[in-house]
C-alpha cells in the first residue's frame, strides 16, 4: 500500500507557497468550494488538520448532527480574523507537520481538491502535481458514493487522462486533465470546461 503522508505534507506546503502572497482581497475571494472565500477553505483545512474523534463528535452534537452544518461551523471558526490570521494558523499545521487525522486518501484528496477550490476561484493555474498524487487520489475519488457521489457520476463511461497514462472503464469517453476529471467526479462543475469526449454530455447531466 502506498504511503500517503509524505504526499498530504507536500502538497500543504505547496499551497503554503501559494497562499503567502495573497493580498487580503484575494483572501476574502470566492472560490469553487459553493459559498466559502478563501479563508473558509484554508480554515477548513486547518479544522481538519486539527480535528480528533472527540473534537468531531462534540461539533457533531453541537450542529444536532447535521454534518454539514458541523465542517461548516468549523471551517468558519478558523476562518475568523485577517487573511493573516488564517494564513498563521495554517503555516503552522505546515511546520508542524501535524498528524493525519483519519484515512490517508481523505486528507490527500481534501488538500489537493480544496487547494484547486481556490487557485481556480482566483483564476489561476492549476497546480503540477506529482503524477504519484494524481494517481493515488483518482484511483480513489472514482470509486467513492455518497455523499460525493462520484461513482454515480462516472458509472458507464470511460476516462481518459490527457496529461499522464491513465484511463479506466468502458463506455463513451471522457477526457481531460486528471485533476479535472478529479473535480468533476467530486461536483465542481465548472471543471467541466477542460474535459471532451462524447462522455462529456453525459457526465454533465448527472
Amino acid at each position: 500500500m502506498v504511503d500517503m503522508t509524505p504526499m498530504v505534507h507536500e502538497e500543504r506546503r505547496a499551497l503554503a507557497a501559494f497562499l503567502a502572497p495573497l493580498s487580503e482581497a484575494q483572501w476574502e475571494h470566492g472560490t469553487w468550494c459553493d459559498g466559502w472565500d478563501v479563508k473558509h477553505v484554508v480554515g477548513h483545512l486547518v479544522s481538519m488538520a486539527e480535528s480528533s474523534a472527540s473534537r468531531s463528535l462534540i461539533g457533531l452534537a453541537s450542529s444536532g448532527f447535521r454534518v454539514e452544518r458541523a465542517i461548516d461551523t468549523a471551517a468558519r471558526k478558523y476562518a475568523a480574523g485577517s487573511g493573516e490570521d488564517v494564513f498563521a494558523r495554517y503555516l503552522a499545521v505546515v511546520r508542524a507537520r501535524k498528524a493525519i487525522s483519519g484515512p490517508e486518501h481523505i486528507a490527500l484528496g481534501e488538500i489537493m481538491v480544496h487547494g484547486e477550490d481556490i487557485r481556480r476561484g482566483l483564476g489561476k493555474e492549476a497546480a503540477h502535481r506529482p503524477e504519484s498524487h494524481l494517481r493515488a487520489i483518482i484511483d480513489h475519488y472514482r470509486k467513492v458514493g455518497a455523499p460525493l457521489g462520484a461513482r454515480r457520476r462516472v458509472a458507464g463511461l470511460r476516462l481518459v487522462a490527457t496529461d499522464i497514462d491513465w484511463s479506466v472503464g468502458e463506455g463513451p469517453e471522457v477526457r481531460g486533465p486528471v485533476m479535472s476529471l478529479i473535480l468533476t467526479m467530486v461536483g465542481r462543475r465548472r471543471a467541466l470546461v477542460d474535459l471532451g469526449g462524447p462522455g462529456k454530455k453525459i457526465l454533465a447531466d448527472r
